[in-house]
């Protein structure tokens, strides 16, 4: 047995599903990989949270940044 992991566009996930159980495949949902890079939303939201945008300052440490909400 084998286990790969598929990455595929959204809009082609329910034709890859349908195709895979008629070939009998076990489909396993999985959940975020360490080393996953987060879309491009995510990344530029965490970039501009670092520097400070949006909450007035940098976020120094997760015990502070949830003081400061």
């Amino acid at each position: 047995m084998e286990t790969l992991i598929i990455n595929i566009p959204e809009s082609k996930s329910a034709l890859i599903k349908q195709l895979l159980i008629e070939l009998g495949v076990e489909i396993r949902k999985s959940t975020l990989v360490r080393g996953e890079i987060p879309n491009a939303v995510t990344q530029k939201t965490i970039k501009d949270a670092r520097k400070g945008k949006g909450i007035g300052e940098p976020i120094q440490d997760i015990k502070s940044f949830l003081e400061s909400l």
